[in-house]
């Protein structure tokens, strides 16, 4: 039996959060050059760009934060030498931290390729069906995937079967942004407008001002206020008692954008037969569970 494509969203971002786990890799990168969450992002987003980039072009992967944002975060990489500006309005990464990000990346690989979660021969049907749907998932001609494009431009070289699986899921998880994406562009919507929206969606008794504002933080001031006022003029918004709800039309919208969202996410999964689904889906299961 086929699972609603939220349960296998779900499955999936669970067993990538265990097959993740790297014992604290990355975090002590981040403590060690003294990063926060954006610098960070930014970092490994230089990635897909092998040359420089400006702030507007990360905007593709991040949609929801600000470009000055971006722009505030790269200026800090700049001053810590971890970037360096690249002409007008560009920035690339440094030599050193571009060794330094493979070489963490390296180690990181290394102890995903220790596997160990399932037999031998469970881990090579999974290969086979993850493979499957994440190749259906880069063809999928209604759904735009820029971000699970550039993600599948630097796959790393590697002989070990979990680093196939633990890639092709982190895939199948960022085929659910993109498809999130094309949902809520198809409805007419800005990234500051559906983060605003998102915040509202989830907070059933409302927000104030100044908790809206709060929840939005990846905004700046401008993209805040354009954001809310275009919620408002299309009437996705009620103000009463000092708190902001998502009017009836405003959930009725979000709600059909979830929907899309969880359309467009189970198409690939088509590509397998209902019984591989399953065991794919139990073996995700068993991967969740293991013993960290």
């Amino acid at each position: 039996m086929r699972l609603a494509p939220a349960e296998v969203h779900h499955r999936v971002s669970e067993a990538v959060s265990r097959l993740q786990d790297d014992g604290g890799l990355f975090r002590r990168f981040v403590e060690s050059r003294k990063l926060d969450r954006v610098e960070f992002w930014l970092m490994t987003r230089f990635r897909y760009f092998p040359g420089s980039a400006t702030p507007g072009d990360f905007s593709t992967f991040g949609p929801y934060t600000s470009v000055s944002k971006y722009q505030d975060a790269l200026d800090a990489l700049a001053h810590k030498k971890e970037v360096e500006r690249a002409g007008m309005g560009r920035y690339r990464l440094a030599d050193a931290t571009r060794r330094a990000i493979a070489e963490v990346y390296d180690e990181y690989f290394s102890t995903v390729a220790q596997g160990g979660a399932l037999a031998d021969e469970e881990a090579a049907s999974l290969h086979e069906w993850v493979d499957r749907v994440y190749t259906a998932a880069l063809r999928q001609s209604d759904v735009p995937v820029p971000i699970l494009n550039a993600a599948h431009s630097v796959l790393p070289d590697s002989d070990s079967v979990w680093v196939h699986v633990e890639r092709r899921l982190v895939g199948l998880s960022i085929f659910r942004d993109d498809s999130h994406i094309a949902a809520w562009r198809e409805a007419g919507y800005t990234g500051p407008r559906i983060e605003l929206s998102t915040a509202l969606f989830r907070a059933e008794e409302g927000m104030t001002h100044d908790e809206l504002r709060a929840a939005a933080s990846r905004l700046d001031d401008k993209d805040f206020a354009s954001a809310l006022s275009a919620l408002h003029s299309g009437g996705e918004v009620t103000q009463r008692a000092d708190r902001y709800r998502l009017s009836r039309s405003g959930r009725q919208v979000r709600e059909g954008i979830e929907a899309d969202t969880d359309r467009y996410y189970g198409r690939p999964f088509a590509a397998l037969e209902d019984e591989h689904l399953d065991r794919m889906m139990q073996y995700l299961a068993k991967i969740a569970q293991a013993e960290r």
